[in-house]
């Protein structure tokens, strides 16, 4: 299968995975939970956070049920850990995710019939261009290395951990990219370029293969991501680490959603 075929085949999962039923296509809403009950914009009952976890009073006739639509009333309490999400309730076509983010709790709503999946066609990307399918050679950091960073909304910051550094030449330039690693041993850079604010969003990211034993690595750039951000103002998005940013154009991967 040629890079190019293989590319778009890439790109037709990418933009099925985008528009399921409660995808990042349908975030409608993003509050903090206040430390005493009150009322949330767009969704029934009473909310709240304390040491304890959050909580929520709903009545029967709010309507609200669990995730598998089993109808739910009285005081639901749920403890999380930092970083973590679940499906908490739902209300008709609207999902609520509760969570923790940056030491607080907060709910997002996912709603199934938000115009912008129902206007979707898929993400706009440049055109496949070999020359942004670059190597590399990766660098462990020993030990990782833990740094603040920012994220999409002002009142958020998270940290990362950066595993290492990958080198590589782009545009007749050599550069250096800060790395998170997942499970696997794949990598993610998280970078800014040239482009960012014009033709794509104000970060981006990558995800690379884990690297060989040398320390070699392909990066492709064709498969650039956009970060939930880029089709919702309700994402929380980490920002790329200090330092990761390109000052050439990467006019490769996804574009600004239009």
């Amino acid at each position: 299968m040629s890079a190019p075929t293989d590319f778009t085949q890439w790109r037709r999962m990418r933009n099925e995975g985008l528009a399921v039923e409660f995808g990042w296509l349908t975030l409608s809403s993003y509050q903090w939970l206040p430390g005493t009950p009150g009322p949330l914009d767009l969704l029934p009952g009473f909310w709240s956070a304390d040491a304890n976890g959050a909580h929520a009073v709903f009545v029967p006739e709010d309507g609200v049920t669990d995730p598998d639509g089993e109808p739910l009333s009285g005081t639901l309490e749920k403890q999380l850990d930092e970083d973590e999400s679940i499906h908490f309730v739902r209300v008709g076509d609207v999902l609520v995710e509760l969570g923790v983010r940056d030491g607080r709790y907060m709910v997002r709503t996912r709603n199934r019939s938000h115009p912008t999946l129902r206007e979707f066609t898929g993400v706009p990307v440049f055109a496949y261009d070999p020359a942004f399918v670059v190597q590399g050679r990766f660098t462990a950091f020993e030990p990782p290395r833990t740094v603040p960073i920012g994220s999409f909304r002002e009142d958020a910051n998270f940290t990362a951990e950066l595993v290492g550094k990958v080198e590589f030449e782009l545009a007749g330039q050599t550069h250096r990219l800060a790395a998170t690693q997942n499970d696997n041993g794949s990598l993610v850079l998280a970078f800014g370029d040239a482009t960012n604010g014009m033709s794509t969003a104000a970060w981006r990211f990558v995800g690379i293969p884990a690297p060989a034993a040398d320390g070699s690595v392909t990066i492709d750039f064709n498969r650039t991501l956009n970060y939930p951000m880029a089709f919702s103002p309700y994402a929380v998005c980490p920002a790329p680490a200090a330092g990761n940013r390109l000052d050439v154009p990467v006019n490769a991967g996804e574009q600004l959603p239009e």
